[in-house]
């Protein structure tokens, strides 16, 4: 089978309604290696997810098990939230200062705390 064919760029960037120059375009125009998908997944398929965005979670976990015989394909279910939540915040935030980008999130600090509470 031939690679999945997507929405052209163009389509693609119409279809979700991207501010020209945003980091969300940014990310779709880097994101375009529909190589990288499994044959059998389609733009209109069942999941909902634009190419662009399962390559990019596929690019950010190549740990993953990929299954045609998973309904999910092998993507988290909460991908189509996140999906929505980029719409709606096309710049991306990162949500504060390079400092406080660069602490681990509390939940990382909590479960660091948990392993080395037993190791003193």
């Amino acid at each position: 089978m031939a690679p999945p064919r997507g929405p052209s760029l163009q389509q693609q960037l119409e279809e979700a309604k991207v501010v020209h120059g945003s980091r969300l375009e940014r990310l779709i125009r880097e994101n375009q290696d529909f190589h990288l998908l499994d044959e059998r997944e389609a733009p209109d398929d069942r999941l909902r997810l634009p190419l662009w965005l399962r390559v990019h979670w596929r690019k950010n976990h190549p740990e993953m098990a990929y299954s045609a015989k998973d309904p999910t394909c092998g993507y988290p279910r909460a991908l189509r939230d996140l999906y929505a939540w980029m719409l709606s915040h096309q710049d991306l935030p990162a949500g504060g200062d390079a400092a406080a980008d660069a602490r681990p999130a509390p939940a990382a600090k909590a479960a660091k705390s948990r392993r080395t509470r037993g190791k003193r």
